[in-house]
């Protein structure tokens, strides 16, 4: 029974880390902006996998709450809103960008100035979370 239990059990650990292996973020960074006002995150986004995931949060210790955020265009109006979460179909690349889905990093902390890199974790529906870290830039994306 005990032989059972562990094999299960390494079976579960070893499945975890699998889809984890299957999604990479790339060209992570964030656009400083003076005065301790909100910064947008962009990076890409790939799902290697065979199963959709979804995004459903992230976190980043420079920033006191870090949003996924989309802008969409409506009648000509250009709007920001938080959004609950993002699914990434199987072998899809999602890139978050000025303009559509985007990180939103409210009350930055000193560590986001241009020329460092801040940790960023992203987490998914199931318990998946994967960090990565981000180059900060200044307000021109330099």
């Amino acid at each position: 029974m005990r032989g059972l239990v562990l094999s299960a059990l390494a079976a579960s650990l070893l499945a975890m880390p699998a889809m984890a292996a299957d999604i990479t973020i790339s060209d992570g960074w964030f656009r400083a902006l003076p005065a301790g006002l909100p910064s947008g995150g962009y990076f890409t986004l790939h799902n290697g996998g065979a199963d959709t995931v979804t995004l459903t949060g992230a976190s980043s210790p420079a920033c006191a709450m870090l949003m996924l955020h989309k802008t969409a265009d409506m009648n000509g109006m250009s709007s920001m809103g938080d959004v609950a979460s993002i699914p990434v179909v199987a072998g899809d690349t999602l890139k978050f960008a000025p303009g559509g889905y985007h990180l939103m990093c409210m009350n930055p902390t000193a560590a986001m100035r241009p020329g460092t890199k801040v940790a960023v974790t992203l987490e998914f529906a199931g318990g998946t979370k994967i960090s990565s870290d981000f180059a900060v830039k200044d307000a021109k994306g330099k």
